[in-house]
């Protein structure tokens, strides 16, 4: 429960944030933070009215964004297939054995299984099959964007700094279709949090693990629940995060 509510927090900051700076490669002058703050507060806002339409468009709009993920990290594998054979553990075995340090890194590779536990939350309204299956589609659209970026790497020898290779990997023509697309990609993922966490905390309340607090039922979905105390903390939380860390 504690590490849902925590990504509750974290992921609406950091994805939304992230999707957000591909606008610097258009502008590297723009401030992002005043956009992010906005679009967490209009997130978090509708939350009281129900979230019936971003739950319809889910489906399609996932469904674009990691079918165009997949195919920016193909165009850069096909550039340079050689970066397939990173998938070659011996390479993570030889990093770990001639860098003593190098063990630290794997607390960023932990942060991989984080939002794991979000596939909890989602059984209820999504199914067992449906996630099992889906899920083969989203690791490989995952898989090829990882080495697409990887590849980029490669070719684009010297790296500027502060380069996302995310973005620099889209063609110029349409990297404010990808920034638009990456954004309500964000949105969704971070509605999906926060669904759950109301859930999570409704389940705590009749356990009576939560003290009792008002929950409302914006919907007739069922098990659609929304608990105004956690939506606003929540939402103070990732603005605070966003303003600190910017």
């Amino acid at each position: 429960g504690c590490a849902l509510l925590a990504d509750s927090i974290i992921t609406p900051a950091i994805t939304v944030t992230s999707s957000i700076e591909g606008l610097h490669m258009i502008n590297p002058d723009l401030r992002v933070v005043p956009f992010v703050l906005i679009i967490l507060a209009a997130l978090f806002f509708v939350q009281q009215f129900g979230t019936n339409f971003i739950g319809r468009s889910f489906g399609p709009m996932m469904m674009i964004w990691f079918v165009m993920i997949g195919f920016l990290g193909l165009s850069q594998i096909l550039r340079y297939p050689a970066i397939l054979s990173a998938a070659n553990p011996v390479y993570a075995f030889r990093f770990l054995t001639s860098h003593p340090h190098g063990y630290l890194i794997l607390g960023a590779v932990f942060l991989c299984t984080t939002g794991a536990e979000a596939l909890y939350s989602d059984l209820g309204h999504c199914g067992l099959k449906n996630i099992r299956i889906t899920w083969i589609f989203v690791k490989t659209a995952l898989l090829l964007n990882y080495f697409g970026q990887g590849a980029w790497y490669l070719l684009a020898q010297p790296v500027e700094a502060n380069v996302n290779p995310f973005y620099a990997i889209m063609p110029d023509w349409f990297l404010l279709a990808g920034v638009i697309i990456a954004t309500i990609a964000a949105i969704i993922a971070s509605q999906a949090l926060l669904s759950g966490s109301f859930t999570i905390i409704g389940e705590a309340v009749s356990l009576n693990f939560w003290p009792k607090i008002r929950i409302s039922q914006p919907t007739n979905v069922k098990g659609q629940v929304y608990i105004s105390s956690i939506n606003w903390f929540l939402w103070i939380a990732c603005c605070f995060v966003v303003v600190f860390f910017q």
